[in-house]
């Protein structure tokens, strides 16, 4: 039922179903009063356009981080995200280092070996899951080492984190759990690094470096790689796999690339915005203001719903085409203001490299008739599997 400022509906990105398609419940409420209102998880607002969603994530002042940028709550707090500047300013100036342009740039015979190799063990088969095979792999083996996270425990990290991305609130004591783990894993590689040899990495970073005049504990240390994790081991991957989805089952547009009439540059952009690998992040009202055509004030939750404002058919025509030469340079997929995504150099050069190495190496992949896409629900959406079968080919 429509409120006088806002349209009251169900929408909770930690519900399976609703992870399927998100979009028509955005299309619902833009359609009536483009603030929605659910009651899921105590209660929050969520504006469904374009403009609303990029000021909810650019205006610190109105939008707070510092109440946590999880929905619901989560345990602890993850550093910088869960900052607003001008400290959060501070430390990015320190992290940015490691995920600059020229740093991505300058990684990108690595990457590229990375994939080669991941494409290597399946080629000759003539079959493979992208997502458990190439994209969530790809990930860890990119990062992991920038991190100084040893690469061995790859798969333990993987397997842990996208399973507490997925499942916070349906197994709240397996979160717990698995997050205990976590923090005596974590916490104990920076301890141990203390004393080792230094080393080019970001752990090495939050053992030297000064964050408002102090050295960081080891525990906020641990707050630092753990968000870092999530999007290193996640989000990219499910705009990668989602990619590869759509070129799957559209070979022309495969064509388009392979031939250069589309520039990759352009479809990249295209693809993050179709795909919304991050869904949704909150912040918290610190002044009354208006947003959408409703008011909200101090202390109300707001999510600020990425994969709404990038299918506003005002800002982009026909919003649910994944039109690959569409202009999609302003999508919001990593978000705006202070916080846009650390990692996004990186995510558009690995994007690049996997998508443009399968195609050159096995053009003809295709997904099986009968595939019924399965997203993962949470702040991240992600298809949990991508089976495709193609012709054997030698390494």
């Amino acid at each position: 039922m429509a409120g006088e400022d806002f349209t009251e509906i169900h929408y909770n990105h930690h519900d399976p179903e609703v992870a399927q398609d998100p979009y028509s419940i955005f299309a619902q409420v833009r359609a009536k009063c483009p603030l929605g209102h659910s009651d899921a998880l105590g209660g929050f607002y969520f504006p469904t356009t374009f403009e609303g969603v990029k000021r909810i994530f650019s205006d610190y002042r109105h939008f707070t981080s510092t109440e946590g940028a999880g929905l619901p709550d989560q345990v602890i707090r993850l550093l910088p995200v869960d900052l607003d500047p001008p400290q959060h300013t501070r430390w990015r100036r320190v992290l940015n280092r490691f995920f600059t342009l020229d740093a991505a740039q300058a990684d990108r015979d690595r990457i590229q070996t990375i994939v080669d190799g991941l494409i290597d063990r399946f080629i000759g088969r003539g079959s493979a899951d992208l997502v458990g095979e190439l994209t969530r792999p790809l990930l860890a083996f990119t990062t992991l080492p920038v991190l100084g996270v040893p690469i061995e425990d790859q798969q333990m990290l993987s397997d842990k984190l996208l399973w507490m991305v997925h499942n916070r609130t349906a197994d709240h004591d397996g979160w717990l759990t698995r997050y205990m783990e976590m923090g005596e894993y974590l916490t104990g590689i920076v301890a141990k690094r203390r004393s080792a040899a230094p080393q080019d990495d970001l752990v090495q970073c939050l053992i030297d470096e000064e964050f408002d005049g102090r050295r960081l504990s080891d525990q906020e240390g641990y707050q630092v790689i753990m968000l870092t994790l999530f999007g290193a081991l996640d989000s990219t991957s499910s705009a990668m796999s989602g990619s590869l989805y759509h070129l799957a089952e559209n070979p022309a547009d495969k064509t388009r690339l392979l031939s250069g009439e589309v520039p990759w540059a352009v479809a990249i952009e295209e693809f993050l915005r179709i795909t919304s690998p991050i869904q949704a992040l909150r912040r918290t009202v610190l002044q009354p203001t208006e947003v959408d055509g409703g008011m909200l004030n101090p202390g109300d939750v707001v999510l600020a719903v990425n994969g709404a404002g990038n299918r506003d058919p005002d800002k982009f025509p026909e919003p649910d085409k994944c039109v690959i030469d569409r202009d999609a340079r302003d999508h919001l997929s990593f978000g705006a203001g202070a916080h846009v995504c650390i990692g996004r150099h990186y995510a558009r050069i690995m994007i690049e490299i996997c998508l443009k190495t399968m195609l050159q190496r096995i053009p003809d992949f295709v997904v099986p008739a009968d595939f019924m896409p399965d997203y993962t629900p949470s702040e991240a959406r992600a298809l949990k599997s991508l089976p495709v079968s193609f012709t054997p080919r030698p390494v």
